[in-house]
């Protein structure tokens, strides 16, 4: 899970306000109910220290959805007087401890939400035929957007009417056109790819222009491409049928990768090499940049520490107040330990890994792959 989508929430000042909200409902008691959540949750945070104008600015989008009804949820994050991240969670969040619910601190809390939510994987989706295409990209933070690629319209279809010469030319000509329609529609999802850091690909449409656009998107993404058979061009091609389709395919890319990940860590950690186990060993490779992906257990195991300490920097972490102190961190911070962690992954541009405790032999709940080996132990 890349984390990039949340660096602009790093870039305000502490404190801040996190709010875990059910915003369940479809019926006529929902806002009422959903009011007397927020009434709680808003004490608990006065209580704990939270600034008025803080409040305010969550209050405004309290229950606002773009999505769903019935079993769902908010998590909402506000700094200096403004909602600086919202989401909607897929469902209430009812098994978060109360703690979890509503906190006041020098970082966001937001290793619940990542904890529940779904794994996103940005990717690109293209309908392609031989006039061009068009294209749904999405972002790892699910904004997205639509593009079209208008190729040469004319002529799109082989014909068999003209004489044996003749004909050949015009298949010529055709085949032609369509090749540069592929490479341009191939060009514009390399573009759109590498803009949102797309991690799947998938090719709906015309079975030929599929594998034309196929060989010619670039190198380092072609084994990032899926086809499937859901749906074309035509405006009244099944939707549902599509979405079901490219949903599935990025939870098949999202299992692969997290398969992928839990082989390495296990196979690295072997050989001891690129792979860190349990937290001291982790907070320490964090602190040097070294971590690639970091995995962590869906559900507590083994005494995680409560806290760790920080500083300023997005690196500055660690098991021991003396440590940022030696490495001239005047006034380091103690903070939730996965908060930390979580500020670190996005200030390193490290990935993060959720899986359940029995996949892999983590120690405490916590384990990393390196980018690269080094000596250095934990801190």
């Amino acid at each position: 899970m890349k984390l990039g989508y949340l660096q602009d929430v790093y870039e305000n000042s502490g404190p801040f306000v996190t709010v875990y909200l059910d915003t369940s409902g479809d019926d006529q008691d929902a806002s009422k109910e959903i009011e007397l959540r927020w009434r709680s949750a808003r004490e608990q945070l006065s209580r704990n220290g939270a600034e008025e104008h803080d409040l305010r600015a969550i209050e405004n989008v309290v229950g606002e959805h773009g999505w769903r009804a019935g079993q769902r949820g908010q998590v909402l994050v506000a700094a200096g007087g403004e909602v600086v991240f919202r989401d909607e969670l897929p469902e209430a969040p009812e098994e978060f401890a109360d703690d979890e619910l509503a906190r006041v601190g020098p970082l966001p809390h937001l290793m619940p939400y990542l904890r529940l939510r779904s794994a996103r994987l940005p990717y690109v989706l293209a309908l392609v035929d031989q006039t061009g295409a068009d294209l749904h990209v999405v972002d790892a933070g699910r904004h997205s957007g639509s593009t079209t690629v208008e190729g040469d319209g004319s002529p799109i279809h082989k014909s068999s009417r003209a004489g044996e010469g003749s004909e050949k030319h015009h298949h010529d000509v055709v085949e032609e056109q369509w090749l540069r329609n592929a490479k341009q529609i191939a060009d514009e999802i390399d573009k759109q790819a590498l803009r949102v850091g797309a991690e799947t690909i998938v090719l709906a449409g015309d079975v030929q222009m599929r594998k034309m656009v196929h060989d010619h998107v670039r190198k380092g993404l072609q084994d990032s491409v899926h086809a499937t058979e859901a749906s074309h061009r035509d405006r009244n091609a099944s939707e549902e049928t599509l979405q079901r389709e490219v949903s599935e395919t990025v939870r098949s890319a999202v299992r692969e990768r997290v398969n992928a990940t839990v082989e390495e860590f296990d196979r690295e950690l072997g050989q001891h090499d690129r792979a860190v186990n349990g937290w001291a060993e982790t907070v320490g490779a964090l602190q040097r940049g070294q971590v690639r992906t970091l995995l962590r257990s869906r559900q507590e195991v083994g005494e995680p520490p409560e806290t760790l300490w920080t500083g300023p920097e997005p690196n500055q972490i660690a098991t021991e107040r003396r440590t940022l102190t030696e490495l001239g961190v005047a006034e380091p911070e103690s903070v939730s330990a996965d908060a930390a962690v979580v500020r670190a992954l996005v200030g390193t541009d490290a990935e993060l890994v959720l899986i359940d405790p029995e996949r892999s032999r983590l120690t405490a709940g916590i384990g990393s792959v390196l980018r690269y080996s080094d000596s250095g132990g934990g801190n």
